[in-house]
Order: structure tokens, then C-alpha cells, then sequence
């Protein structure tokens, strides 16, 4: 039986959709209007079902985001010439058929935002907008536009690394565990791409000394978990091995992690709890338990405090204009692009609680407080998600849809 469809939330797709719809010269380098987000959107996604439910309509209003965003090309970046632009600045020709991942603001966003429609349509079959999501793969993962992303990985080799190389394996690896024709397909044109990425991980962390503990996208510990999540899903020996015997020189021997650190003022992941989650991948679950008693605090703790409180609904009441004032400076745009990462934390903390409270034992008394704290912070996430305009619906939506994947395996749904 199909589920009602809420009409603010086809008013939030709509309007999402709308963007893709727009020409990419107006788009890409367009000023940023704080008002854009639809009368009640944030609503929409949160008030008819609770943090942890994946339904119809909220798959919709999830699948409006990168929808809207996979044919709007990257805006002009002088420090990536030759993916998009040539070094004269002038768009590449022909990059709609030999690139793939051109659109949503960079390439890793068009990546992660292209899994999300990828687990939104594994998930939720009767997707109204599935042929649509369909007809969008077919046209940016043909076999062309593959060997234009292989050709410039290869030329590139440090390229999007370890984060955008993580979410491409991600993604290569629901096409492969999907049984569907057309995702067959697909998983063997982006084979070749992802076989160089993962050899060249392999070999990244071999060589690398230490871990990067920052909050954003070169963090060690996320780059190695999703990886591991992906290896999951599509078998990969060797790249499992590295990845494991990473995750163990680098993170086995700490303890007492500075919660006070976080969050920084752009953080979209924790490094303590993506840690903390990291290894409870590859540990045992009793030397596990004893590992964290020495690296997290109680939860109820001053000193886990600043992982408690959701930074998205603080940050969000620290809007740098009001009355639907355009944002045109650099400086602002910095802004809402930091607020947009902090909305994303509040799902990425989410997703970590999840996890590190799936591997403790059931009658862990830390369980049940890091399961509501998730849903805390995935109520923060849903309810701010829009208020940062593009510099967040271009990405923002993927990582709601990793948590809410991880909160419907732990059975929360």
C-alpha cells in the first residue's frame, strides 16, 4: 500500500528539483540566498516520522537533495584545474559525456550524493522518482564518462585522497552487493576505477606514519571505517588487510581522547567517536570494552559534554543574516559553508554513536544512553538540514542517509 505523500514535502522536492532544472552558468557561481528553504522544509523531513525511520516520504524528500545537484557543475575551482576547467579557466568541453562526478558543488559530494540516490532506491523500491534516479546513472556512469574518471584518477594520483577515494569504493560496493541488472552494470564500469583506488590506499596507508585526527575530510579513521564498510559489501583481501592493520598502529594504544576539542568551528565528523567507532570494527568485543573504558569518558561526564550536545542546533541559531538577505562575500559564504559541516556532524556523531553502541554488549549501561544520544543528534540534523542553503543540500543529505541506514541495521526502524 502506497504512503500518503505529505504536500510540503513535494514542495520541498519541487523546489529542490527545480535547481537542476536551471542553467549551470547561473548556478554554479550564483549568490546565496539564506531564504531558499521552502516554508516548513526542515519539517517535512522530521515531523512525520521519527530520526531512525527511513519512509516513503522522507526517502523522497532525501532523494530530492542530490537530485538537484548531480547536473549542476562544480563551481570554478583554481585548484583543481583539469578535471573540469582547463588551466585557462574555461569549462572543459565535452565533460557532460567524460566526466561522471561533475556536478554537486566537488567531485566527492557528486560521489557520495550519487550512493545516496544508489541506497535510497535499494531501500525504498517503489520510489516515486526511482526511473528518474535510474535514468541519472545511466547518463553519468556510462562507459565513457568511466574511462574519463579512470584516465584523470591515473594522471592524479593523490586526487580526493583518502576521502572521496573511501566514498567510491562505497559506491562501487552497493552496485556489486545489488542484485539488479542494471546495478551489475554499473559495478563493472566503475571496477577499474575503483581497483586503482583501492591499490592506491592500500599503499597510502602502508606509508602513512600517523594518523590525521582533524574533523574534516583528510580524518584517517573515516576514510578507514567506510572503507572497511565497503569491504564488507564487496570483497577486497588485500585492501581489508591494509585497512585492519591501519586501523590497529595507528589507534590501538590511545586513551583518554580530548573530547575538548571538539567540535571545530568546520568539523562534519568527531575523530573521537569516528575512532571509537573505527575499532570496534577490528577488535575482539572484550579487549574492545576495555579499550574504550581508557578512550572515551563516561557519557555523562563534563568531559563528554561537548559530544552530547548537537552542535547543529547551536549553530543554527547563529544565522548570519536575516530577512532573506542575499549573501554575496567570500567571507559568508565561509560561514554557511562551517554550518553546513556542523549540521552534517550531527549525523556523522549519530551514525558513530550507532555503531560503538552496536559492538558493546547488550547489558553495557553505555548502550542504551549512546542510542538516544544518536537519536538526539539525528533530530538536530533533520531539523537544520536546509539552513545552509546549496553549501548544504549539496551534500548534506547523503550522511542522513548513512545514519539512517546504520539506524535501521540496529534495528531502530
Amino acid at each position: 500500500m502506497a504512503l500518503p505523500i505529505a504536500p510540503a514535502t513535494l514542495l520541498t522536492g519541487a523546489v529542490l528539483l527545480l535547481s537542476a532544472a536551471c542553467a549551470p552558468e547561473e548556478l554554479a557561481d550564483r549568490p546565496i540566498d539564506v531564504a531558499t528553504k521552502p516554508e516548513g522544509a526542515a519539517g517535512d523531513v522530521e515531523s512525520e516520522a521519527g530520526p531512525a525511520v527511513l519512509d516513503l516520504e522522507r526517502a523522497l524528500a532525501l532523494a530530492a537533495m542530490p537530485l538537484s545537484c548531480v547536473d549542476r557543475p562544480h563551481a570554478l575551482r583554481p585548484d583543481r584545474e583539469g578535471y573540469l576547467d582547463d588551466v585557462a579557466y574555461t569549462r572543459r568541453r565535452g565533460f557532460e559525456q567524460e566526466r561522471a562526478f561533475y556536478g554537486c558543488w566537488d567531485w566527492h559530494s557528486a560521489v557520495n550524493s550519487t550512493w545516496a540516490m544508489v541506497r535510497l532506491l535499494k531501500e525504498v523500491p517503489g520510489l516515486s522518482v526511482g526511473p528518474l534516479i535510474r535514468e541519472k546513472l545511466r547518463d553519468h556512469l556510462s562507459e565513457t564518462a568511466m574511462e574519463g574518471e579512470l584516465a584523470y584518477l591515473t594522471d592524479n594520483p593523490s586526487f580526493e585522497r583518502p576521502y572521496g577515494w573511501a566514498w567510491l569504493l562505497l559506491l562501487q560496493a552497493e552496485f556489486a552487493s545489488w542484485d539488479d541488472p542494471d546495478a551489475l552494470t554499473w559495478a563493472a564500469r566503475l571496477e577499474p576505477a575503483t581497483n586503482l583506488v583501492a591499490e592506491r590506499l592500500a599503499a597510502h596507508l602502508g606509508e602513512l606514519e600517523g594518523p590525521v585526527r582533524t574533523g574534516v575530510h583528510p580524518n584517517t579513521a573515516f576514510a578507514i571505517g567506510m572503507s572497511l564498510q565497503a569491504a564488507a559489501m564487496r570483497a577486497r583481501p588485500e585492501l581489508e588487510v591494509a585497512l585492519r592493520d591501519a586501523a590497529v598502529r595507528f589507534f590501538s594504544d590511545d586513551h583518554r581522547c580530548p573530547t575538548a576539542y571538539e567540535p571545530g568551528r568546520s568539523d562534519f565528523v568527531s575523530p573521537c567517536l569516528e575512532e571509537a567507532a573505527l575499532m570496534a570494527m577490528v577488535m575482539e568485543r572484550e579487549a574492545y570494552v576495555a579499550w574504550l573504558d581508557n578512550f572515551l569518558p563516561p557519557l555523562d561526564s563534563d568531559e563528554f559534554a561537548s559530544l552530547r550536545n548537537p552542535a547543529a542546533a547551536a549553530q543554527a541559531e547563529g544565522a548570519p543574516s536575516e530577512g532573506g538577505a542575499v549573501i554575496t562575500n567570500d567571507s559568508l559564504r565561509a560561514v554557511l559553508g562551517a554550518r553546513s559541516h556542523l549540521i552534517g556532524l550531527a549525523f556523522t556523531r549519530a551514525d558513530a554513536m550507532l555503531r560503538i553502541a552496536g559492538a558493546l554488549p547488550a547489558d553495557d549501561a553505555r548502550v542504551e544512553g549512546l542510542r538516544a544520544l544518536a537519536e538526539e543528534h539525528a533530530r538536530a540534523g533533520f531539523e537544520t538540514m536546509f539552513d545552509a542553503d546549496y553549501a548544504g543540500s549539496h551534500w548534506i543529505g547523503s550522511f542522513a542517509v548513512k545514519y539512517l541506514v546504520e539506524a535501521m541495521k540496529g534495528g531502530f526502524g
